[in-house]
């Protein structure tokens, strides 16, 4: 293999290693047996089996050795020779581990051993367990047909005894279909099944329904209703025959009067055409069968995740800027058309066009833009990995939650941030929540939880990481400091100081561990890591009640429905879910008492503020300020303003019954309002630490720069 066909093969792996990850988190959350923990096996099966032959095509002998083993624990627990119990998982996971740390070091260009512990672990689970336990059914041909029952792999029949002990029941559907459409048809089919059951296997047949046609037998559970699953197939033209499981399940199989008059006569209709037929058959050979097979695998097999073309993130992004240019100059000139003054018919037609253009190169923009972009599902369920496993060599039981894995961030962003997202959760884990006798000792629960969860806010994406341990104790964080010179020895320490201490470097160690309740090391290096993306490290903690860190970062390449202002006669984009409300007041609505202006509004009355003041510049005469000392009230004129959102607390639940009026923060005046609009924001990179309250800029249509601003941010510094 060359090292083109390597490099794409180990970025295909990838993907699928942390599809194995979140998998295998799923099984662990998935109680019981039930289909979906079944198709969750077989679908991490398919995955190894992949992984397997490809890396052996690819001379990496020591990852397919180790997807091979792995491979063998799964068809064990699949076939029901194994239990899929906690050891098994453990053993799951730490398979997956090791193929990743082997491919891993193939694209360094290492050779590593393979791991024999892991081998032997997967070995010794893989054998027949003594006894396994027993089933309504033990002779699967008593009472599948006998054509259909010895077909059925190993898997297949511990699938279908496992969906009858849990109160399915076991049908063969037989369907037939033309071959110019089948694979269409049979698709429908199976999705249509498996909404309320699971196809346990499909088998083709061919020299029974002519030679334009191709049919199935379908072995099938499902716990529905009888007769609301022959409505079901019959939409496909598809037959339901119940097997005699019905009877050793004591459920009476002949509520449907007719079914066997009906199948004589479906056996009837087959002979018929097999005679009609006959001699046609010779030609669809074993060859023509064994391509029908392969159609129907790749019909019924999920897509590969990581089935795609991979394209440099540099040509993306220019991509993405050629669509939006093209995208004002086609406004533009319809602008321009509109401009000319049609009427009538000719008039109405173009505002319809033009409305459609804008939609749909919005819709072309979103696309391309969240093709640069990954889900951070993965990043949260690889950071939780990580926590477990502090959790387990700490000896401390840790429940972890996930949440917001659909927000989504550049990638480039997402790899340069993963580790600190890891060891702000280590720290977490291994220093913020207490032994159990000491949460004990506190009325806490024993098992401690730690919450990671990512969110998007304009051109934010924010992840947090909540714990509910010690929290950080200010009097702590003042003697460490003290010790290794920070501070000067018995100087008082305030909360937000000590908020701030614990991200200075030379924090020592030994002293974070033994005095700071496990915060302090290394987070001066994850604040670092943070800034250089043009993002922002907070924190807030409550002794005794648990700390949360809150990663704010920026995107590099952004879709936003933004406000347009003017203020000081320059335009500033503001991200609409910022934003209650805009317009303009009436003066009597603005009132002022010595420094501080208030505006009535919808029943309440806001602080009003400046946008002038927030960004740092010179007042002129902006439109609606307050009228110089001594000078007629008369003079004030209308003022246009928008009315800021209230900035959510991590950790706190919205109270989704109050109004828009209550998450009200903060009046803020501007020049004039242009109205709502959606902007292509671009990221200020690591340059964006430099101003406060800027998170991007944008290009208008008419081809100027304007600055996207981060409101919230700009309003604590007047808080």
């Amino acid at each position: 293999m060359d090292d083109r066909l390597l490099t794409d093969f180990l970025a295909e792996a990838e993907d699928l290693i942390e599809e194995l990850y979140g998998d295998i988190a799923a099984l662990r959350g998935a109680s019981g047996r039930g289909p979906a923990r079944r198709e969750l096996v077989a679908q991490i099966f398919r995955h190894v089996h992949t992984i397997k032959g490809t890396a052996s095509a690819a001379g990496l002998e020591a990852a397919s050795l180790l997807a091979h083993e792995f491979e063998s624990l799964l068809d064990a627990v699949r076939s029901g020779r194994a239990p899929l119990d906690d050891e098994a998982l453990e053993a799951c996971e730490e398979a997956v581990g090791a193929v990743a740390e082997s491919l891993n070091a193939a694209a360094r260009g290492v050779s590593l051993p393979v791991p024999q512990g892991v081998v032997a672990q997967l070995r010794r689970l893989a054998e027949p367990t003594a006894s396994k336990p027993a089933s309504l059914f033990s002779d699967d041909d008593a009472f599948l047909p006998e054509e259909v029952g010895r077909t059925l792999s190993a898997h297949e029949r511990q699938r279908l005894r496992e969906a009858v002990d849990e109160g399915a029941r076991a049908y063969i559907v037989t369907v037939e279909f033309d071959l110019t459409n089948f694979d269409e048809q049979y698709r429908r089919l199976s999705v249509s099944l498996g909404e309320v059951g699971e196809v346990v296997s499909t088998q083709p047949f061919m020299g029974e329904v002519g030679p334009d046609r191709v049919g199935f037998r379908i072995v099938y559970a499902s716990a529905e209703g009888r007769k609301l699953l022959k409505k079901r197939a019959a939409q496909f033209g598809a037959t339901l025959s119940a097997t005699r499981c019905e009877s050793v399940a004591g459920i009476d199989a002949n509520d449907d009067e007719g079914d066997a008059d009906q199948r004589d006569g479906d056996a009837d209709k087959r002979k018929g055409n097999a005679n009609e037929h006959e001699g046609d058959a010779g030609e669809h050979d074993g060859a023509t069968l064994g391509s029908t097979l392969e159609v129907v695998a790749e019909v019924a097999a999920p897509r590969s995740p990581s089935a795609g073309v991979r394209v440099p993130l540099e040509e993306l992004e220019e991509l993405i800027s050629t669509t939006h240019e093209l995208f004002a100059d086609t406004i533009e000139a319809i602008d321009f058309a509109l401009d000319s003054g049609p009427e009538g018919v000719v008039r109405e037609q173009l505002e319809g066009r033009a409305r459609s253009v804008r939609r749909r190169f919005f819709e072309l923009e979103e696309r391309l833009t969240g093709l640069r972009m990954v889900p951070l599902r993965v990043t949260l369920l690889r950071t939780a990995r990580a926590g477990r496993s502090v959790a387990h060599a700490a000896g401390k039981r840790v429940e972890f939650e996930i949440a917001g894995g659909e927000a989504r961030l550049d990638r480039s962003l997402a790899e340069r941030v993963a580790d600190s997202l890891l060891h702000l959760v280590r720290n977490a884990v291994d220093h913020g929540v207490e032994s159990e006798e000491e949460r004990r000792a506190a009325g806490k629960p024993e098992v401690g939880r730690v919450r990671v969860e990512a969110s998007a806010e304009g051109g934010l994406v924010i992840l947090r990481v909540s714990d509910d341990g010690r929290g950080v104790d200010a009097e702590l964080v003042a003697r460490a400091a003290a010790e290794v010179g920070l501070i000067t020895p018995g100087a008082r320490v305030t909360e937000e100081q000590a908020l701030r201490l614990i991200f200075r470097p030379g924090f020592s160690t030994n002293v974070r561990a033994s005095l700071v309740s496990g915060r302090g090391v290394g987070l001066d290096v994850v604040e670092r890591a943070v800034e250089e993306t043009g993002g922002e490290v907070r924190v807030r903690s409550e002794r005794g009640r648990g700390t949360t860190f809150e990663l704010r970062l920026p995107t590099a390449l952004a879709l936003v429905a933004a406000h347009v202002v003017i203020s000081g006669g320059q335009r500033y984009c503001i991200g609409a879910g910022q934003i209650i409300d805009a317009g303009e007041a009436e003066r009597g609505a603005v009132t002022q008492e010595g420094a501080r202006r208030t505006l009535r509004w919808r029943g309440r009355v806001l602080p009003l503020v400046e946008m002038s003041e927030l960004l740092g510049r010179e007042l002129s005469e902006p439109s609606g300020r307050a009228a110089p000392e001594g000078a007629a009230s008369a003079e004030v004129e209308r003022l246009a303003f928008v009315i800021a959102r209230g900035q959510e607390s991590a950790g706190v639940e919205t109270d989704e019954s109050a109004g828009v009026e209550a998450r009200a923060r903060a009046a803020v005046a501007v020049d004039s309002l242009e109205g709502e609009s959606e902007v292509l924001m671009r990221g200020l990179g690591r340059h964006a630490k430099r101003w406060r309250g800027v998170g991007g800029a944008t290009e208008l249509r008419d081809g100027t720069v304007a600055l996207v601003l981060d409101l919230p941010r700009l309003l604590e510094a007047v808080d």
